[in-house]
């Protein structure tokens, strides 16, 4: 496999992992109608991830690939039905999705990291440049879901009718600081 053919592959991964990220955060946006907090930030992830796709899109092109491919699509098409009954037996639980959510940006995050290590070996500037700035978004968002997770746990607690400590919010928030801060 010569070095254009690498790039495509990794750029293809990449564009099938965030297509499913972002129809699965599209969903998320219409189910958040009653937070308008995580409603705004579903939908501002969702254009942003539309965006990435547009441009991993043409940089495939500009290198002689296509972002769509049978076994691809074949592999989203099963997730998607996946994702779909999982969002019909699941509460609306903001949280849950959030966490799911973190999951998949976390993996698009150090996916992103071996595109730019991967393009830069190959001396494609251009695709190590666009994994950079698409990975600092997609980390700005985990950042916001660490940061944020307390708060929508218990929200969905107090939704589900639990009787809870009001100061748990800022205690569990003061724990995720002082980890993420060793």
């Amino acid at each position: 496999m010569d070095n254009q053919q690498v790039l495509q592959k990794y750029l293809g991964d990449m564009h099938a992992l965030e297509s499913h990220i972002q129809t699965a955060i599209d969903k998320q946006v219409k189910l958040a109608e009653n937070d308008p907090e995580a409603k705004q930030k579903f939908a501002e992830m969702s254009g942003t991830l539309k965006g990435h796709l547009s441009a991993l899109e043409q940089r495939l092109e500009a290198l002689g690939g296509s972002a769509t491919s049978p076994v691809k699509e074949a592999g989203a098409a099963v997730l998607g039905v996946g994702a779909g009954l999982i969002d019909k037996m699941r509460a609306e639980e903001i949280s849950k999705d959030l966490r799911d959510d973190y999951t998949a940006l976390n993996h698009s995050v150090i996916s992103y990291v071996m595109l730019n290590a991967t393009a830069l070996a190959l001396g494609d500037q251009q695709t190590a440049d666009l994994a950079e700035r698409n990975v600092k978004d997609n980390a700005g968002f985990v950042v916001w879901i660490n940061n944020n997770m307390p708060k929508f746990v218990i929200k969905d607690l107090q939704d589900s009718g639990a009787s809870i400590d009001q100061s748990a919010v800022q205690a569990s928030q003061a724990a995720v600081k002082r980890v993420w801060n060793q």
